[in-house]
């Protein structure tokens, strides 16, 4: 009789558990939007009990996992990382406009981007142009603004975003080129932030690309929705979106 009951307790436990894993959404993003999008993700779990696992990193290594994975079915980041990749989307939607800032250090003060190129600020940390988009703007704005001699020697280049604000807080770099989001986040333990001439750079279009195959689900569908909700356009505003 025990034998009897286990095989259907068991068989609905197991299905149970695959519906549970089925409402899961797996979201992939760039780390510069880290803090705007867990606040989105945990109000959209309070609110309908759903779940949402986050992945974040550089947009090449975002990318990288989305493919080898094949459980990602948002990604949020600047659109033309999306055209260059082999990912299929089924469709976009917008989040808002990148901006670029120089941050700095506390004790520090510039009034400037220009200043950079002072023999007071010895080192300014950038995200690698290859991986990520700040990285790749930041160049281009340095370049456009005939400031790229005169910082090369002064260039630490690392991985994201979150690792050049890392440094900055640390006091471990001078200054930074990172997004207006997460100098917004880290406002406090730095020294202060200028937004860069956005004439000097590509215009940076944050999406969320519905990766082809998980457009049908309507958890996808629902999380989307809450998205372009009042609560969650308000957190994006927040963090300069």
């Amino acid at each position: 009789m025990t034998r009897k009951l286990f095989l259907p307790l068991f068989l609905l436990f197991s299905l149970f558990s695959a519906a549970l894993r089925a409402e899961t959404i797996t979201i992939a993003s760039g780390a510069g939007y880290k803090r705007p999008l867990m606040e989105i993700t945990s109000k959209y779990e309070q609110k309908t009990g759903g779940h949402i696992d986050a992945v974040f990193g550089n947009m090449q290594q975002i990318i990288s996992q989305a493919q080898m994975s094949g459980n990602v079915s948002i990604i949020f980041g600047d659109k033309s990382f999306f055209d260059q990749s082999a990912i299929s989307f089924a469709n976009y939607y917008p989040v808002g406009q990148g901006k670029l800032v120089l941050a700095w250090r506390k004790g520090l003060h510039v009034k400037r981007i220009t200043d950079i190129s002072d023999k007071r600020i010895a080192r300014v940390g950038i995200p690698d142009e290859k991986k990520a988009i700040y990285g790749r703007v930041a160049a281009e704005y340095l370049e456009k603004s005939g400031l790229s001699g005169a910082v090369k020697g002064k260039l630490l280049v690392v991985s994201t975003v979150p690792q050049v604000s890392a440094y900055l807080v640390s006091g471990e770099i001078d200054a930074g080129f990172i997004n207006i989001t997460d100098a917004i986040g880290i406002q406090e333990n730095i020294g202060g932030y200028l937004v860069a001439d956005q004439s000097r750079y590509t215009p940076i279009h944050i999406q969320a690309g519905v990766v082809k195959g998980f457009e049908g689900r309507a958890e996808i569908r629902e999380f989307l929705q809450f998205l372009q909700e009042r609560e969650s356009i308000a957190i994006l505003h927040h963090y300069g979106l």
